[in-house]
């Protein structure tokens, strides 16, 4: 453990020195000036603390008392030492992400102080991060999910363009990786015919909202998005005729009567009928 903590002192040096060196070079590549800094900075100040001040050893610690949990439940020593290796893996990915967060939002403030930021990717991203690639998020850096590595870079105005784009960014990745990023070959299909790649993502933004049900006897894969009076796939489905009217969900909202089919039983009923499945996917949002 000594030697560990070691090492993660010393990325977290290099970390912050990077992160320092680099905020200026980024921030003159969006804004076309370069800008001195108003004080001197000091890394070290990063050594030892995560982004929220605990202490680097607490913080590490935590991954030891999972492999213990796993122990006292039952567990063997087998699978409590691989949590404990996951945990630590991910606790220094967390720890060194807030590192050249915070060095870079201070070296950035140091330059302007009411600077902006955009998000930046640090592949491999999941499909959430990937579609907010590049956006500006005003004077206080984004907030990022668990074990989210993306990165903040300081602006002293909204730039015109992203640092880095989404359809870059899944231009270069391999047909597996895609995959992963947006949640089945369908769907890669479907980017790849010309679907929004917001809809796609955002399908799945809530827990439980692309499922699986049996419909005239064959199996469909739906979502629960997009489907209120306000989403773009209720107004398309009725006027294509998949859906009739709206109707009451939950008491509160207003909702079409009919499943948001998914780009995968899509290509299925299209290869039964031959119907065309991109004015399918249009009928149903996909395509804007």
């Amino acid at each position: 453990m000594p030697e560990m903590f070691r090492l993660l002192d010393s990325a977290q040096l290099q970390t912050a020195r990077e992160a320092m060196a680099a905020t200026p070079v980024a921030m003159a590549a969006l804004d076309g000036t370069d800008r001195l800094a108003e004080y001197t900075v000091d890394p070290r100040q990063w050594v030892g603390v995560n982004g929220n001040g605990m202490n680097t050893i607490d913080v590490m610690w935590g991954a030891v008392t999972k492999g213990k949990q796993v122990v006292s439940g039952g567990g063997s020593t087998d699978i409590a030492l691989h949590v404990i290796e996951v945990e630590l893996v991910q606790r220094s990915r967390t720890l060194l992400a807030d590192t050249q967060r915070s060095a870079a939002i201070v070296a950035g403030r140091s330059r302007y102080v009411y600077c902006g930021y955009v998000r930046g990717l640090t592949p491999p991203s999941c499909g959430r991060c990937v579609i907010l690639a590049g956006q500006p998020c005003g004077s206080e850096p984004f907030e990022r999910h668990p074990n989210c590595d993306c990165i903040a870079i300081p602006t002293s105005k909204t730039p015109n363009t992203a640092l880095t784009s989404a359809n870059e960014y899944l231009d270069s990745l391999s047909d597996d990786q895609l995959v992963k990023v947006l949640g089945s070959r369908a769907n890669v299909r479907a980017w790849q015919d010309g679907a929004d790649l917001n809809q796609l993502i955002n399908a799945y933004r809530r827990k439980g909202s692309v499922s699986t049900a049996q419909l005239y006897g064959r199996k469909i894969k739906y979502t629960t998005e997009g489907l209120t009076k306000r989403g773009l796939a209720s107004s398309r489905m009725i006027s294509a005729g998949y859906a009739k009217e709206y109707v009451k969900h939950g008491g509160r909202y207003m909702k079409v009567d009919r499943p948001r089919l998914m780009p995968e039983t899509i290509y299925d009923v299209c290869a039964r009928t031959g119907k065309d499945p991109r004015q399918m996917l249009y009928d149903y949002g996909w395509i804007l």
